[in-house]
């Protein structure tokens, strides 16, 4: 349960560092994360956390 709480909030933090540096709605936000998730075959917290770097 706390993974996955922690995962949720590391994906809610990189959606907010796109649509801050980007200036892209949160849901616009998601569906990139989640796009490039797929693309690249990267788990979404993966992806989330290079974000965040």
């Amino acid at each position: 349960m706390r993974h996955a709480v922690g995962s949720h909030a590391t994906v809610d933090q990189a959606i907010g560092v796109l649509t801050a540096s980007h200036q892209l709605a949160p849901a616009v936000g998601s569906e990139v994360l989640r796009e490039v998730s797929q693309h690249t075959n990267t788990k979404l917290q993966t992806v989330a956390e290079t974000v965040i770097a």
